[in-house]
């Protein structure tokens, strides 16, 4: 679980570096960017149809124990309450890597229009292209 939390904090951090503007850490020549940005822009209509099948066959095994029914019905309602999806204005890519594991990951930051506000999403992949987090705000 402190492997996980250590993830959780980097990507966070990440996060903030890649809105900001000022540059994270270059994405691993292991990741294909074009790709990375429609995995991350297919995740996002995936939430949005909440198509919770379509969403658990692109995680990793973890995400998949974290994507249970209940959580994904409360992203579903918080997307709900941000209205219409109107399409994603912004996104961003970069890489980490995990000190400890030595696993590399892309790290998506997309901001997503809908009718009533904009939500920030912060999405993962390993290099397999294997969801390894999603986070909204």
């Amino acid at each position: 679980m402190k492997r996980k939390g250590s993830l959780l904090t980097a990507i966070a951090v990440l996060s903030l570096v890649v809105l900001t503007g000022c540059g994270g850490p270059e994405l691993s020549d292991k990741f294909d960017q074009a790709k990375v940005e429609s995995s991350a822009k297919e995740v996002i209509q995936l939430v949005n149809a909440k198509d919770s099948e379509g969403l658990l066959a692109m995680s990793t095994s973890t995400m998949k124990e974290e994507l249970t029914d209940a959580t994904l019905e409360q992203v579903y309602a918080d997307i709900d309450e941000a209205g219409l999806f109107k399409g994603v204005k912004d996104i961003r890519v970069a890489g980490y890597t995990d000190k400890k594991s030595k696993t590399e990951y892309a790290v998506v930051v997309a901001k997503a229009e809908y009718e009533n506000q904009t939500l920030t999403y912060t999405i993962s992949f390993t290099t397999d292209m294997e969801l390894a987090g999603m986070y909204y705000k």
